[in-house]
């Protein structure tokens, strides 16, 4: 099924609850405050379809909720289509702050669908994967982005730019091991927290023992059920980016 299509049954399913689902607080996240407009000439359909599905404040954000009966896409199908993170267009606006014309090295890009989406904003991305979009059971196959085979230790190659890591496997060393590779002192880390659904032990410690959090993106959207954040760390201790 196509984008168009989707998002014309996704539209179809709102009208047949006369906007409303099974729990009369949900809504949707176009055209409500917690809107973000996908620039002109970024192509975005993860957010395109995030944005029209049913959603619910918590904790001052809107929570997408992919598990509402009866819509044409869930969850479990976005997050292995596209990015188990959203990208919203706050999300690579901070992230085009917080880098200040630094480029950016990912490991563990998956389908490169966050490389891809920093690389549409002009930011210059290299990213990372040991296993083939086909021969990877967290996508459905599609590559977005020229994603580059190689594993944790190749964050050494890159002492000029910023290091993602996003939504690292669980209880999986190999973000700690991209983490101990990197040589520079920028991390961005989308994921959940120590004792969460991301990385391994290792990680967290060693995030905390030399790593500072400086910034966090405020235009962060998660799902309901896998709640996430995107911050920024310096190595050691630092100002703030402005």
């Amino acid at each position: 099924m196509t984008v168009s299509a989707e998002l014309a049954e996704i539209h179809q399913w709102w009208a047949q609850r006369s906007g409303l689902t099974s729990r009369p607080t949900a809504f949707r996240i176009a055209g409500s405050a917690y809107d973000q407009v996908t620039p002109t000439g970024v192509d975005n359909p993860y957010w395109e379809i995030v944005r029209q599905l049913p959603a619910v404040r918590e904790a001052g954000r809107a929570c997408p909720d992919g598990f509402a009966r009866g819509l044409p896409v869930g969850h479990h199908l976005l997050t292995k289509r596209y990015s188990w993170a959203i990208p919203s267009p706050g999300d690579i606006t901070w992230l085009i702050r917080i880098l200040h014309g630094r480029g950016l090295v990912e490991i563990g890009a998956g389908s490169g669908y966050w490389a891809w989406q920093a690389a549409q904003a002009g930011i210059d991305v290299v990213a990372y994967e040991p296993v083939s979009p086909s021969a990877n059971g967290y996508t459905d196959g599609t590559e977005y982005f020229a994603v580059r085979r190689d594993g944790p230790a190749a964050a050494r190659h890159h002492p000029d730019r910023a290091l993602l890591l996003c939504w690292p496997s669980h209880d999986d060393s190999w973000a700690t091991d991209a983490l101990r590779a990197y040589t520079s002192d920028l991390l961005i880390y989308i994921g959940q927290g120590a004792g969460g659904h991301c990385a391994d032990d290792g990680f967290f410690q060693l995030l905390a023992r030399a790593w500072t959090p400086i910034a966090s993106s405020g235009h962060h959207v998660t799902w309901r059920h896998t709640p996430s954040t995107m911050t920024a760390y310096r190595r050691g201790t630092g100002p703030r980016p402005r």
